[in-house]
C-alpha cells in the first residue's frame, strides 16, 4: 500500500498528520499552565480546577479503544479528518465557555476526539508506509509534536498574560483548517477492514468501560474534597471501577466476545505485554512528570511568576525533545530497546531527583533547566523504544490492534498520573504542616525569637501597636510556614515519580532482548 503514495504527496501526509495531532500536544500542557487563570476566572478552587486535565484524561481513556473500531466502521480517511473537526469544534467551545461546567464538557469531548489523534498519528503510518520508511517518518512526525508542545506553551503564557485565556483555543483552529486540507488531499482511501471484529460493535465491552471511566472520573475529581476512601460513597465507586475494570478486561478476551474492542490475544506476545505492562507506568511519567512544576511556580514560590515567565521555563524540554529527536532512531538501534528505556528511565530518576533537590522557596529559573533537559532526555527514547515493541513483531494485519492494545494502557496510566499526585500533594502538605505548625504555635525559642524580630519590625514600620504587631508576626509567620509545607509537599511529589521511575525499571527483565543495530525501531 505504502508504495502507490509519491514521495513528495508522503512528505504531504506526514505535515496532516503533524498538524492533526500538533492540535492535542498544542493544548495539553497549556491547559496545566494556565490552571490558576481558569480558576480565578471562573471561580472554582485549585482543586476543581484540576477537574479539566481528570477528565480531558478520562475521556481520551474511553477513546482510545474506540478509535479503532470506530475508524474500521467509517474508514479510516473520514475518521481522520471527522476526529480533526471534532476536536477543532471542542476547542471552540472551551474558547466561548461562559462557566465550568461548560468548560468541564467541552473538554471531555476534546479528550474523547484527542484520543483518535494520538492514536492515529503513529497508526496512519504503520498501516500506509513500508518497514523502512516509519522510523524517519514517525520521526518527523514527533519532531513536529515536541514542536507543537513548546509553541503551545509560549502561546498559551503570552495569550493569558496580555489577552485572555479563553484565547488560547483559538490557534487550533487553524492547525485544524492545515490538518483537514493535508488529510482530505492527501490521505490516501484506505479500503475498510473485513475483520468481523472490526465490523462489528462490542456493545458490552464499551458499556463496561463507559462506567469505569465515569466512576473513576467521579473519584479523580472528588476524592481531595471527600476525603478519597474516608468517604462511603467514594469507597463504593471504587468497587464499581475494580469490577468494571476487570470484567472489561475478562469481557475482551472472552469467547462469547465476537468482536472485542481490544485484542487481548496479542497480550501472549512477550514484546506486546512488556509495552502494555510499561505502558502504565509510562502514562504515569508522561502526565505526572511535570505536572508539579507549572503548580508550584505559579501558586506557591512567593515569587508567583506569570503564564508567560512559567512557559519560558517548561518550554525547555520540548525544544531540547525536538533537537534530540533525530538522533534517537540510531541510538536505539544501536543499544536496543531494552538499554534503551533503561537509559531513559535511570535520566528520569535524575531528573526528578534534581528538581526535589532544587525545589525551593526562590529558586531561580535557571536551576530547572538541567533537570528538564535531562527530562526530555527521559522522555524522548521512551517512548520510541515502547511503541516499537508493540508493533516490531506483530503481523501487518494485527498492527492497529497491537497500537490500540498499548495506548488504552498507557492513556490508563496518564488517567492516574495527575490525580495520584495531586492525592500525594495533599496528603504531604497536611503532614508537612502539621509539623511546622508544632514550632509555630509552640514555645520553641527558635520561634520565639523570629516572633519578638518580626513584631519589633512590624511595630516600628507600620506603626501599630505591639500587640497588633505581635499578631501581624503571628500572620507572616504562618504564611512562611505554609509556604515552606507545600513546597516540600512538591518536592516529595518529585521524588514520588523518581520512585515510579525504580519501579519500571524493575519489570524491564519481562522486555524482550533486542539485536542491537540490526532493527530501526519506530
Amino acid at each position: 500500500m505504502s508504495e502507490t503514495i509519491a514521495i513528495a504527496d508522503r512528505n504531504k501526509l506526514l505535515l496532516g498528520l503533524g498538524f492533526a495531532t500538533g492540535m492535542e500536544f498544542y493544548i495539553a500542557d497549556s491547559m496545566n499552565l494556565v490552571l490558576p487563570d481558569i480558576a480565578g476566572t471562573l471561580g472554582v478552587g485549585t482543586d476543581e480546577a484540576s477537574w479539566l486535565l481528570t477528565t480531558y484524561s478520562s475521556a481520551m481513556f474511553l477513546g482510545v479503544p474506540v478509535c479503532i473500531w470506530l475508524a474500521g466502521h467509517v474508514g479510516y480517511k473520514r475518521y481522520l479528518v471527522g476526529t480533526v473537526a471534532l476536536f477543532a469544534l471542542a476547542s471552540l467551545g472551551c474558547a466561548l465557555s461562559p462557566s465550568f461546567p461548560a468548560l468541564l464538557t467541552c473538554r471531555a469531548v476534546q479528550g474523547f476526539a484527542g484520543a483518535g489523534l494520538v492514536v492515529w498519528w503513529r497508526a496512519s503510518i504503520y498501516l500506509l508506509m513500508a518497514k523502512p520508511l516509519r522510523s524517519p517518518s514517525l520521526m518527523r512526525v514527533s519532531t513536529m509534536l515536541y514542536l507543537a508542545s513548546a509553541s503551545g506553551l509560549l502561546a498559551s503564557g503570552w495569550i493569558t498574560e496580555n489577552l485572555d485565556w479563553h484565547l488560547i483555543f483559538v490557534p487550533i483552529l487553524g492547525l485544524a483548517v492545515l490538518a483537514t486540507w493535508f488529510l482530505w488531499r492527501y490521505f490516501p482511501d484506505v479500503p475498510r477492514p473485513v475483520s468481523h471484529r472490526l465490523a462489528h460493535t462490542d456493545v458490552i465491552g464499551i458499556l463496561l468501560l463507559g462506567v469505569a471511566v465515569v466512576s473513576l472520573q467521579v473519584i479523580l475529581s472528588r476524592g481531595p474534597v471527600d476525603d478519597w476512601m474516608g468517604s462511603a460513597h467514594l469507597r463504593a465507586l471504587a468497587w464499581v471501577t475494580v469490577l468494571s475494570l476487570g470484567m472489561f478486561i475478562a469481557w475482551q478476551g472472552s469467547h462469547l466476545n465476537k468482536a472485542p474492542l481490544l485484542d487481548m490475544a496479542l497480550v501472549r506476545d512477550r514484546s506486546v505485554l512488556s509495552s502494555v505492562l510499561l505502558g502504565v507506568f509510562a502514562g504515569v511519567i508522561l502526565s505526572g512528570s511535570l505536572y508539579a512544576l507549572p503548580e508550584y511556580l505559579r501558586n506557591i514560590d512567593p515569587r508567583r511568576l506569570s503564564a508567560f515567565q512559567t512557559a519560558q521555563v517548561m518550554c525547555v524540554y520540548a525544544f531540547v525533545g525536538a533537537l534530540i529527536r533525530p538522533a534517537m532512531v540510531e541510538l536505539i538501534a544501536r543499544i536496543g530497546q531494552r538499554k534503551a528505556i533503561m537509559l531513559a528511565l535511570l535520566t528520569l530518576i535524575a531528573s526528578m531527583l534534581w528538581f526535589a533537590r532544587v525545589l525551593t522557596s526562590g529558586t531561580p529559573n535557571s536551576a530547572y533547566v538541567v533537570p528538564l533537559i535531562l527530562y526530555a532526555c527521559c522522555v524522548v527514547p521512551l517512548l520510541p523504544a515502547l511503541g516499537s515493541g508493540t508493533v516490531a513483531r506483530i503481523d501487518q494485519g494485527r498492527l492497529l490492534d497491537g497500537v490500540s492494545l498499548y495506548m488504552t494502557f498507557r492513556q490508563f496510566g496518564a488517567s492516574l498520573g495527575v490525580a495520584g499526585l495531586n492525592a500525594l500533594i495533599d496528603w504531604r502538605e497536611t503532614y508537612h504542616s502539621s509539623r511546622l505548625f508544632e514550632h509555630v504555635r509552640g514555645n520553641h525559642p527558635l520561634t520565639d525569637g523570629v516572633l519578638r524580630d518580626l513584631g519589633a519590625t512590624a511595630t516600628e514600620r507600620a506603626g501599630v501597636t505591639s500587640v497588633e504587631g505581635h499578631r501581624m508576626a503571628m500572620g507572616m509567620l504562618r504564611d512562611l510556614a505554609s509556604t515552606q509545607s507545600a513546597t516540600l509537599a512538591y518536592a516529595d511529589a518529585f521524588l514520588a515519580m523518581a520512585l515510579i521511575g525504580c519501579m519500571t525499571i524493575l519489570l524491564l527483565p519481562v522486555v524482550p532482548p533486542t539485536p542491537a543495530a540490526k532493527k530501526l525501531f519506530a
